[in-house]
């Protein structure tokens, strides 16, 4: 379990999935080999394995305590999921016995933040109980942006089911939770969870990719969802 303290926020990394390789060139299909070989010095071996031609990758969520409250920033993949990805598909994994180890239950979670709805972010939004799918968190409100509920609600004529595993994400795991009366939809330059926390939009990757923004005390720090998935692309922008 890793911990942090940025000013006033307690900070808990809780993986869904360890680390594991995927090809290089399903994740990265743009960029050259050679700009993996130029750093592999510094890449190899916690992000890269090139005699693989892997990258490794690994799902993880965050849990914030924040002003008195529990706020988890995005949900991971999710069990007994029918997704259009094998690496999504039909998990069954121990996220909710590794989220009681960082000491939280699903009902001490007053906010939940989706920073997008890809299969991968909003799966533990829910749960299966009794054949139906149901708020895993029965306390929380569900941050999501309007641009990403609306752009991936079929009811709006959609059609498009690109994105990691996106086959049958907004029907299991986004419109239980607001059918439940659990959603913040919200819209514009900015929502703020607390004094600390603010959402931003960072449209691209989904039409409503958010990310958010911590500032406390003088600490800061930025949860970027998918914006960003390895370090090399940091350096090379530099």
């Amino acid at each position: 379990m890793d911990t942090m303290t940025l000013g006033n926020v307690d900070i808990s990394r809780v993986v869904e999935l360890p680390p594991r390789g995927l090809p290089r060139d399903i994740i990265f299909p743009d960029v050259p080999m050679e700009h993996w070989r130029a750093h592999e010095s510094w890449l190899a071996p916690d992000f890269v394995d090139l005699a693989a031609d892997e990258v490794r990758t690994m799902i993880q969520t965050w849990v914030l305590r924040s002003e008195g409250r529990t706020i988890l920033i995005d949900t991971g993949i999710g069990n007994g999921r029918e997704r259009n990805m094998p690496l999504f598909h039909q998990l069954d994994t121990d996220y909710l016995g590794e989220l009681a180890a960082a000491g939280v239950r699903p009902e001490d979670v007053d906010t939940v933040i989706c920073t997008h709805v890809h299969g991968d972010h909003v799966g533990w939004n829910t749960t299966l109980v009794d054949g139906e799918w149901r708020p895993t968190f029965p306390n929380a409100r569900y941050v999501i942006s309007r641009a990403d509920f609306d752009y991936w609600n079929p009811e709006n004529g959609h059609r498009t089911r690109s994105g990691p595993g996106m086959a049958n994400v907004f029907e299991d795991s986004v419109a239980p939770v607001h059918q439940a009366g659990q959603t913040v939809l919200w819209e514009g330059d900015h929502y703020d969870i607390d004094a600390q926390l603010r959402l931003e939009p960072a449209p691209g990757h989904t039409p409503g990719s958010t990310v958010v923004r911590l500032r406390s005390g003088t600490d800061r720090a930025l949860f970027a969802g998918d914006l960003l998935h390895r370090p090399a692309p940091v350096r090379r922008a530099r």
